[in-house]
């Protein structure tokens, strides 16, 4: 008896473990910063306006990316989101990515289809940014409003 009661109580931990995560995946709140031109194939960007710290210079967001479209990855993985960290260095407008994780909705809110190991900022390699791109305009966005956070929790 006292094993099968310990079941039920695991499960019922799980299960109110499940809840949370799925809670907290939905509860995230996004910021549209650009969508592009596109219009065959919109892509979306959006920030995680919590996530965002500054530290030694260079500032740490959650980034997501939405296609309106199916988008092929890994393994040949359909997916239409994909959720990651990015490091900026404003003074220098560079721009370096890690830990994307794939999900099959545009929300990122479903069970990841792909996911890969965030790297350690010493690791990364930044790269400049072309005017007039995405990756420019998520640089003017983030450094702009919050290049001189005090907040300093990377």
């Amino acid at each position: 008896m006292k094993k099968i009661d310990a079941v039920i109580k695991r499960g019922a931990v799980c299960a109110a473990l499940c809840c949370d995560l799925s809670g907290a995946a939905q509860a995230t709140e996004w910021k549209l910063i650009t969508t592009s031109s596109d219009q065959s194939k919109i892509t979306y960007w959006y920030v995680e306006p919590a996530s965002i710290v500054v530290q030694s210079n260079v500032l740490q967001a959650r980034l997501r990316t939405a296609w309106s479209t199916p988008q092929y990855g890994p393994n040949n993985t359909s997916y239409q989101s994909t959720t990651y960290l990015n490091f900026i260095d404003c003074e220098r407008r560079t721009i370096a990515f890690t830990g994307n994780t794939y999900f099959s909705d545009r929300e990122s809110t479903g069970v990841p289809v792909y996911q890969e190991e965030a790297q350690p900022l010493p690791t990364l390699r930044f790269s400049a940014v072309r005017p007039g791109t995405p990756g420019e305009i998520r640089i003017n966005y983030l450094c702009q409003s919050h290049g001189t956070s005090s907040n300093k929790l990377i």
